[in-house]
C-alpha cells in the first residue's frame, strides 16, 4: 500500500466516524507558533464570531491586545488595550450584546488600595470606555475585592460579585450589574442575616431580569464539630427595590449531599441534587424542588437510586446493608439542565484525589497529588420528581495536571453530548464524545478530531455551547505550539 493510499483510507475512516457521531467540524481557528497565545477567548453571539485577549506580540507580554474574528474565524482587527506595569491583573473578559468588556484589577501601593476598572469596546473596535472605575477597596485580607463574574441565562446581564469576608458580622455580597448595552445599571451590598463564619456561599447566579440569587449553607454549631449539621438556604434579591426573600431547603431527617440550582425565564428557582441517609459525603437518591418568584414551593420530591444503578458501584451485599455511593459531584455552573416540560437533567462526575509520597533521584521525599476524574452519571428527573432513567458514561482519567481532565457537555434535540480526552484500550488518544439520548441510551464512544496526537491538550473548561446545535472546543496542538478552536455542529 502506498503512503497516499494509506492516508486516503484514514480520511475515509474518520469521515464515516463523523457521520456516525452526527456531528461535523465547521470553522477552525489555528493560532500558530509565531503568534501569541490568547489568555481569554469568548464567543460573540451577535455575529457568531470570536474575541480573544492576550499578548500583542510573541516577543513580549508587556502589551495586551484584543483580536476580533468573524463567523468563519478570519481576523477582522487587533487593538492594544493594556500596558502591563507589574501591578495589573486581567480578571475577566466577556462579550455582552455588541460590547466587549475587559475587567482589570490594579494595586496602587501609595494609596494601599486595589482598583477594579474596565474597558469597553464595540464589536467594530471602537473605544467606548477606558479605565472606568468599578470599585476601590483597601488591600486588606478582610476587605480585598477579587470579583467573580457570571452571565444571565440569556447572556444579556453580567453580574460582578464578591463574597466579602466579615468574620462574625453578617454575610455580605458586593455586586455590580451590567446591562446588554454594556452600562452599569445597579450596584450595592446584599446583606444576609447570618454571620459570615457560619454561612458558606456555594453558588451565585443572575436572572434574565437582573435579580441576584444566592445558594449557601448555614451551620448553627460550626463546621468542624458536626459536618452534617447544616441547612441549605436560597436567597433572591431584587436589585430594583433592594429587597430580598429567603427560602430554606429542608429534607427532614435526610441530609443534602450536593445541590445546585438554575433559574428559568420566569424566575422560577429549580433546586436539585443528591440526598443521603447517612452523611453529606454519600448519596442515596435525588432531590428536586421548584420555587416560584413569590417564594411558593410548587414542587418538592425525593427519589432513591434504583438497585440497577447502584450495582454499577456497589456489590449486592453492600446494597442490602444500605451502603451509599460516594465521590460524585455536580458542577455548579452546568450540572443541571432545565427541560421544557418542567423536569431537569442532573449531570455529576466522580472525582477524588489520591496522595502519593515517593523518594526522588536525590533521595528527597516528594508529595504528589493525583487527580481522578472518572464516570459521568446523568439522571433524568420528571416534573413530578421521579427518576425516569440514569445513565453512566464510563471513563477513567488521572493525572497530576488536571487542566485537561473532566468533561464538557452540550445539549441538542438529540440528547446530551459528553466530550472528554481519553485513550481507550486498543485505540488512540483523542477527544471522544458520547451521546446520551432523550431516553437515556448511551451511544458509542466516538473520536472527534482526526489529527489529534500525543502531546495535544484538550481544555474542556474552555469549551462552550454557542447554540442549540453548535459548540466551540479548544485544544493545543503539536505540544502547545498551535492554539486551535473548533466549531462543532450537531446534526440530527
Amino acid at each position: 500500500m502506498t503512503r497516499t493510499a494509506f492516508w486516503l483510507i484514514l480520511v475515509l475512516i474518520f469521515s464515516s466516524i463523523s457521520e456516525l457521531s452526527a456531528q461535523k467540524i465547521g470553522a477552525r481557528l489555528d493560532i500558530g507558533r509565531r503568534e501569541p497565545k490568547p489568555d481569554f477567548i469568548e464567543y460573540s453571539p451577535k455575529d457568531n464570531g470570536l474575541v480573544t485577549l492576550g499578548p500583542y506580540s510573541k516577543a513580549s507580554n508587556r502589551f495586551l491586545a484584543i483580536t476580533k474574528y468573524n463567523s468563519t474565524f478570519r481576523k477582522e482587527w487587533t487593538k492594544e488595550v493594556i500596558q502591563q506595569n507589574g501591578r495589573k491583573n486581567v480578571d475577566f473578559m466577556t462579550v455582552l450584546g455588541e460590547n466587549i468588556l475587559v475587567f482589570v484589577s490594579e494595586f496602587f501601593p501609595r494609596e494601599k488600595v486595589i482598583k477594579t476598572y474596565y474597558y469597553r469596546y464595540s464589536l467594530e473596535g471602537e473605544v467606548l470606555e477606558k479605565e472606568a472605575i468599578l470599585s476601590i477597596y483597601p488591600n486588606q485580607k478582610e476587605q480585598k475585592v477579587d470579583l467573580q463574574y457570571v452571565l444571565s441565562p440569556n447572556k444579556r446581564r453580567l453580574l460582578c460579585y464578591k463574597n466579602l469576608q466579615n468574620r462574625k458580622e453578617a454575610e455580605k455580597v458586593l455586586y455590580y450589574l451590567f446591562s446588554e448595552e454594556g452600562a452599569s445599571i445597579a450596584n450595592g451590598e446584599l446583606t444576609l442575616k447570618y454571620p459570615d463564619n457560619r454561612f458558606r456561599v456555594t453558588n451565585i447566579r443572575v436572572s434574565n431580569q437582573g435579580n441576584v440569587f444566592v445558594l449557601g449553607k448555614f451551620s448553627e454549631r460550626g463546621w468542624v464539630t458536626d459536618p452534617n449539621n447544616f441547612v441549605y438556604l436560597a436567597y433572591r434579591y431584587d436589585t430594583q427595590i433592594n429587597e430580598g426573600r429567603e427560602f430554606e431547603i429542608d429534607l427532614g431527617d435526610r441530609i443534602i449531599a450536593d445541590m445546585t440550582f438554575r433559574i428559568d425565564r420566569d424566575e422560577n428557582l429549580y433546586l436539585a441534587g443528591f440526598y443521603s441517609n447517612r452523611g453529606a459525603d454519600q448519596m442515596a437518591g435525588t432531590y428536586l424542588q421548584k420555587i416560584n418568584w413569590m417564594g411558593i414551593v410548587e414542587k418538592e420530591a425525593t427519589a432513591p437510586f434504583s438497585q440497577d444503578f447502584l450495582r454499577n458501584y456497589l456489590s449486592k451485599g453492600q446494597i442490602n446493608r444500605g451502603k451509599e455511593i460516594r465521590d460524585f459531584y455536580i458542577r455548579p455552573e452546568d450540572g443541571i439542565i432545565l427541560r421544557s416540560d418542567g423536569g431537569v437533567l442532573l449531570i455529576a462526575e466522580k472525582f477524588y484525589i489520591v496522595y502519593q509520597t515517593y523518594r526522588d533521584q536525590f533521595g528527597y521525599l516528594v508529595d504528589r497529588e493525583i487527580y481522578h476524574y472518572d464516570d459521568v452519571i446523568l439522571t433524568s428527573i420528571s416534573p413530578d420528581g421521579d427518576i425516569e432513567w440514569q445513565s453512566v458514561v464510563e471513563k477513567r482519567q488521572a493525572s497530576d495536571q488536571p487542566a485537561n481532565l473532566s468533561f464538557f457537555n452540550a445539549s441538542s434535540a438529540m440528547g446530551t453530548y459528553i466530550f472528554y480526552e481519553y485513550k481507550p484500550r486498543r485505540a488512540n488518544l483523542n477527544v471522544y464524545n458520547q451521546l446520551v439520548d432523550i431516553e437515556g441510551n448511551v451511544g458509542p464512544r466516538v473520536p472527534l478530531i482526526p489529527d489529534y496526537k500525543y502531546g495535544d491538550f484538550y481544555y474542556p473548561r474552555y469549551s462552550v455551547q454557542t447554540g442549540n446545535d453548535e459548540a466551540l472546543l479548544v485544544y493545543l496542538r503539536k505540544r502547545g505550539k498551535i492554539y486551535t478552536v473548533l466549531k462543532v455542529k450537531f446534526e440530527e
